[in-house]
């Protein structure tokens, strides 16, 4: 096996790629906005009106889309002491029931911001004069995706094509395969 065919990406790994990418371009807008604000202010002595609701609305889209990719990665922080104690096949099991927590979870955070966002949706910011439920869209698409992810994981779990990561090979992966 060549190193390309190694490291071939699939569709979850390219689209979480592709998210990955969004969120980039929003923390650049952010720290741009962020940045244009203390300008504006401290040496210009005027201050961007729109800055604060800018940051208010960028940084959960930020925070939510990458919380997709650590939970795809596997990059969010787990105590396995425990688990580790198991024999193999035990740890396979609390391995996908971990999974099936953390996907009941993203299930309830998706809806419960949704219907947040339901009563948010004629509530207009005042200076950029768009939704407030855009502060909650951000955890309901992401939360649904990280669910879509985590049912993912459970199929492959239950047909042996994830395997319970030994915590040296945590410490290995923390680059993301690349």
């Amino acid at each position: 096996m060549t190193d390309q065919t190694a490291h071939k990406k699939t569709w979850p790994d390219r689209l979480v790629d592709g998210i990955d990418f969004i969120s980039t371009i929003i923390m650049v807008v952010l720290t741009v906005v962020v940045f244009a604000e203390v300008l504006s202010r401290y040496f210009f002595n005027f201050p961007l009106v729109f800055s604060n609701e800018m940051t208010l609305l960028l940084f959960p889209w930020v925070i939510f889309l990458a919380a997709i990719s650590v939970t795809h990665y596997e990059g969010h922080l787990s105590i396995n002491f425990f688990r580790n104690q198991m024999p193999k096949a035990v740890q396979k099991w609390a391995f996908a029931f971990s999974k099936l927590v953390m996907l009941f979870f993203s299930i309830f955070m998706s809806y419960s911001a949704y219907k947040m966002g339901e009563n948010t949706i004629n509530q207009v910011m005042p200076v950029l004069r768009i939704s407030k439920s855009w502060l909650t869209t951000s955890v309901t698409v992401s939360f649904a995706l990280i669910s879509l992810i985590l049912v993912l994981h459970l199929v492959q779990i239950i047909l042996g094509k994830r395997k319970v990561p030994d915590e040296e090979e945590m410490f290995d992966d923390l680059d993301h395969g690349h």
